[in-house]
């Protein structure tokens, strides 16, 4: 009897340790998929997304503001499967877990500017 009580408290011990790292893979896998998103939805942007259009010209890494809107952001929130999604060439507003930067030029004086790519 007095020899099972160890027993089952070390079974116990094994058991809450095995949860504690399938916990903890599970989050750094998540985490590491938000940010595999989250640098593909930069690259997209930069790339083909809010680009500079002249015609059937598209200038990478010159973006147009004003395809950047709060809609934009939301379809590309959907189409990844993220919580929250922000694009901005400000600060982040709302404070995200991840985020990734890009430089970008702006505007016909073409203006350098950071990107930031932020979700959860």
């Amino acid at each position: 009897m007095f020899s099972l009580i160890p027993i089952v408290l070390m079974l116990l011990f094994v058991m809450d340790l095995t949860s504690h790292f399938v916990h903890d893979a599970a989050e750094k896998t998540h985490g590491q998929q938000v940010f595999n998103k989250l640098v593909s939805i930069a690259d997209y942007t930069v790339k083909k997304g809010a680009v500079k259009k002249a015609g059937d010209v598209k200038y990478p890494n010159w973006l147009d503001e004003s395809s950047m809107d709060e809609h934009y952001a939301d379809d590309l929130r959907d189409r990844a499967g993220l919580s929250q999604l922000e694009i901005s060439l400000q600060e982040p507003q709302k404070d995200l877990s991840t985020c990734v930067y890009r430089l970008v030029v702006v505007g016909d004086d073409m203006k350098i500017r950071k990107l930031s790519v932020c979700g959860e």
